[in-house]
């Protein structure tokens, strides 16, 4: 029987326990046996980039987003009193998972379908592009924390992974969007995954109103520590493959458009974090710890898709703010409409830290490409009709990952065994998952 508190012994009776854990190690194990001869057949190391300059110049922008994804998301995610060792522990595993088979699927869709080659060079811009598709992944994961198991999680980021292949490469090599920080092909696609995702796969009695659908003092402070880890790296998420020597073209500005991904996206994050803190003040009379681990790094989503684009140093502070206001108004007025009037339950609230603000990134880089074509020309692939293509890859961006989420998630519905599936007095709680050691408060007997 569990502690009162949810984190004491499993919630589940041991025959019950015992087939839930053996469900998942072989879930697990087959996907990975998968990966493995998949990797063995199609993959190799690049002839290119191998040198000491390609991985300086590679590296650390790949470390920087890998600490994104396992630390900043990870931490975000701990502020449910009882699900902490969950929210870290699945978005590792899942991560892992992911990245590899996106080496393999996004791989596939830039090498074999777009480009022909036979087999699968493996570099570490492709390793970039992979932990990009885990954070895509991870904000999915946030739209439906707490209320799957391991295993309808693993299942459903994986059939998120070739959608956002896809969708990636109509949206980037197709249409020619400006998407360098992926405000549309991450953020939105991540979030409006997992949003239509949580519609399906939510029950009722699993929203606000759940018992253990909530925050502690503790948990809010280590969510904080994501928040923080996001804040300091998210200039190299959005300026990572604008290392790309393809990039540094002397009709783009050359190694300037670096540059600019890196002060447009810090001067939006000032941006957002003041105000933010306005905003939650404003709203709540005092400063609310939701709105402050989300809406202040808000700016670094609205910035992606035009971060290396020149435009001016208050432009990119503006962004910010707008962002940080419409993410904190999100939390504050949206979020609970929403799952008032049609159910949606997104416990992170993905759709107001990634979902509005990574719509307003495209939005911003079409005004941009509009007002300031002159000194963007050279990025700007689709001439005149760029701002009509960020239209429209915004537009495709939400139709496929809407249409994705619901049915993946009505594929993982049907097919997951009755032992994965949670009831709801077991939800947002890290009991069913983990052996946890109960904390003995008594004194010791001297």
């Amino acid at each position: 029987m569990a502690s009162e508190n949810g984190l004491g012994t499993s919630l589940l009776s041991n025959g019950s326990r015992a087939k839930t854990r053996n469900a998942f190690a072989s879930s697990a194990s087959v996907v990975l046996a998968v990966l493995l001869v998949l990797l063995a057949v199609f993959t190799k190391y690049t002839e290119k980039h191998q040198g000491d300059d390609d991985v300086q110049r590679y590296y650390t922008w790949y470390l920087h987003v890998a600490i994104m994804i396992f630390v900043g998301f990870g931490f975000l995610m701990t502020f449910l009193k009882h699900y902490s060792y969950s929210a870290l522990g699945l978005n590792f595993f899942c991560s892992c998972i992911v990245i590899l088979e996106a080496l393999l699927v996004v791989g596939a869709v830039q090498q074999m379908w777009v480009e022909g080659h036979r087999k699968i060079w493996l570099d570490l811009p492709l390793m970039i592009d992979a932990a990009f598709c885990a954070g895509a992944a991870m904000i999915t994961f946030g739209a439906v924390l707490g209320k799957v198991s391991p295993s309808q999680l693993m299942y459903l980021l994986i059939l998120e992974v070739p959608l956002y292949a896809v969708n990636q490469h109509l949206v980037v090599d197709k249409l020619k969007a400006l998407d360098v920080g992926g405000s549309i092909t991450i953020h939105a696609f991540g979030a409006y995954y997992g949003l239509a995702a949580s519609m399906v796969l939510s029950t009722a009695g699993s929203g606000v109103e759940h018992r253990k659908n909530g925050a502690s003092y503790t948990s809010d402070m280590t969510a904080m520590i994501g928040t923080i880890f996001l804040w300091l790296f998210w200039p190299s998420f959005n300026g990572a493959l604008a290392s790309d020597p393809a990039a540094l073209m002397p009709e783009a500005g050359g190694g300037q458009r670096q540059f600019l991904c890196v002060m447009n996206t810090i001067l939006a994050l000032l941006g957002s974090s003041i105000a933010a803190f306005a905003s939650s003040s404003a709203f709540s009379g005092k400063f609310n710890m939701v709105h402050i681990q989300n809406a202040t790094v808000a700016g670094g989503v609205a910035i992606g898709s035009a971060a290396n684009l020149n435009f001016t140093p208050a432009g990119a502070v503006g962004v910010g703010v707008l962002a940080g206001v419409l993410s904190t108004a999100g939390l504050r007025q949206l979020t609970p409409a929403m799952e008032r009037r049609f159910g949606l339950r997104d416990t992170c609230g993905v759709h107001n830290l990634h979902g509005l603000p990574g719509l307003l990134g495209g939005i911003v880089a079409a005004v941009v490409s509009w007002t300031s074509y002159g000194s963007n020309k050279g990025v700007m692939l689709a001439g005149h009709q760029q701002a009509l293509h960020q239209g429209i890859a915004a537009v495709l961006t939400l139709t496929i990952a809407i249409v994705g989420g619901v049915v993946a998630a009505t594929a993982v519905k049907v097919l997951t065994p009755k032992t994965q599936k949670l009831k709801s007095e077991h939800m947002f709680d890290d009991g069913q998952w983990w052996d946890i050691e109960q904390e003995d408060d008594t004194e010791p007997v001297l």
